[in-house]
């Protein structure tokens, strides 16, 4: 008589669907992803895999209880983690195995063996070419942007460079990569100071502003916004906190680099009076664009939509704020970019965040928020609260478009 193995089987089965969900929060945390998404997807997930399943997600740890009511097998897994960065490569891919999974094309050991090998790292050659390409590109797209000149545009490329480079460099070392932020923002003071007294006249702060943008926490604080707004209030505390400390770091950091350069008596040369010309706007535009799909590490295939919806929000937020306000531009601006990506994760089954992401990088307000510190630190109350109600304003505008759009037209998929 064969012995009757289908308890057995019964666990195994269990397990592997534990395993997946389990290994399935774990990519999407990693990815980026907020609190609000994450928890609706493994909700979605595990229900379609026949488990209860209850979930808490913080930037640092993720605690899920799966149960499943017909075996009665319950398990608590706690997953401590670092906060994740924007992947839209690794969000691709988690979600095309996900749908694989529930569609049956795969079943779960392949499906696990699949999320395993997207936890592989970068290539050295995409690392550093993120480091000497993606990061110069970012700020001297954004100097152009901010119409700087010729010498601002040159000098916030090579503080993009020192900063790509430092990154890379501390990239194994934690314990470095907590000060970056600091020396980053002394070292670009320096760099700024530098040129403009031995070689050419800059425009110190806008250079500061767009060296700095790889490291201003914008896009952190508009999540955090968008997260208390959806009660997530654990998690965008937290979220809030660790952009408001980065964002001290920076201000700090150039605080003190201001600080040498004036004990150096360095003095700036005079800025003479240079007229930008219009169009240096729109080639700096799809710098910037460009930039920030290689650091979001979308795919190639996927380069035209995420350079498309960044070159959308940015002339969205432009066109409105100038026959508006910058509160009302930039509600309506986060309205129809969420719009256009919950269509678009509607019509082609892909996740809305390919859109969304690089859609609002240029609406968020980072640099305000350092600005606003910056005058804090040096003691100017006033215009360091005045800038202060500003952030405010723009971040409730910001989440508040977000979630109408969410409202209105919701999208299929949680990503």
């Amino acid at each position: 008589m064969r012995p009757d193995n289908s308890g057995s089987k019964a666990m195994t089965d269990w397990q592997t669907r534990a395993g997946f969900v389990t290994e399935l929060a774990r990519q999407l945390h990693e990815a980026g992803t907020t609190a609000p998404r994450l928890e609706q997807a493994l909700v979605s997930v595990g229900r379609k895999l026949g488990l209860n399943c209850d979930v808490w997600s913080s930037p640092t740890a993720v605690i899920l209880t799966l149960a499943d009511p017909w075996n009665g097998h319950e398990v608590t897994r706690v997953l401590r983690m670092a906060p994740g960065d924007i992947n839209l490569k690794r969000l691709c891919g988690v979600d095309e195995i996900a749908e694989n999974v529930l569609s049956g094309q795969l079943d779960l050991t392949q499906g696990l063996a699949a999320l395993a090998a997207l936890r592989r790292p970068p290539s050295a050659l995409r690392r550093w070419t993120e480091a000497c390409v993606a990061f110069p590109m970012a700020s001297m797209g954004v100097a152009g942007i901010l119409r700087g000149t010729a010498n601002d545009i040159a000098t916030a490329a090579l503080i993009g460079l020192t900063i790509g480079l430092m990154l890379e460099l501390a990239n194994r070392r934690p314990r470095i990569a907590q000060a970056i932020p600091t020396v980053s923002a002394l070292l670009a003071a320096l760099i700024a100071g530098v040129i403009a007294h031995f070689v050419a006249p800059l425009s110190t702060k806008l250079v500061l502003i767009a060296g700095l943008i790889v490291l201003v926490p914008g896009l952190t604080l508009t999540s955090a916004a968008v997260e208390i707004a959806s009660q997530h209030l654990v998690s965008g505390g937290a979220r809030l906190v660790g952009a408001l400390a980065t964002s001290l770091k920076l201000a700090f950091g150039a605080l003190v680099g201001t600080a040498l350069v004036n004990a150096m008596h360095w003095e700036a040369l005079p800025v003479p009076l240079e007229r930008i010309p219009a169009w240096q706007e729109w080639p700096a535009l799809l710098v910037s664009a460009l930039s920030f799909a290689m650091l979001f590490r979308a795919r190639l295939r996927d380069w035209p939509i995420a350079v498309g919806a960044a070159i959308f929000g940015y002339l969205t937020l432009r066109f409105t704020s100038a026959a508006f306000s910058p509160e009302i531009g930039s509600f309506l601006a986060a309205f129809a970019v969420c719009l256009v990506s919950n269509l678009f994760a509607r019509v082609y089954n892909r996740p809305g965040a390919l859109v969304r992401v690089p859609g609002i990088i240029l609406l968020v307000p980072g640099t305000v928020g350092f600005r606003s510190l910056s005058f804090l630190i040096e003691k100017d109350v006033f215009l360091g609260l005045d800038t202060a109600a500003s952030l405010l304003l723009v971040l409730a505008s910001l989440a508040a478009g977000l979630l109408v759009a969410n409202t209105l037209l919701p999208s299929r998929k949680s990503l």
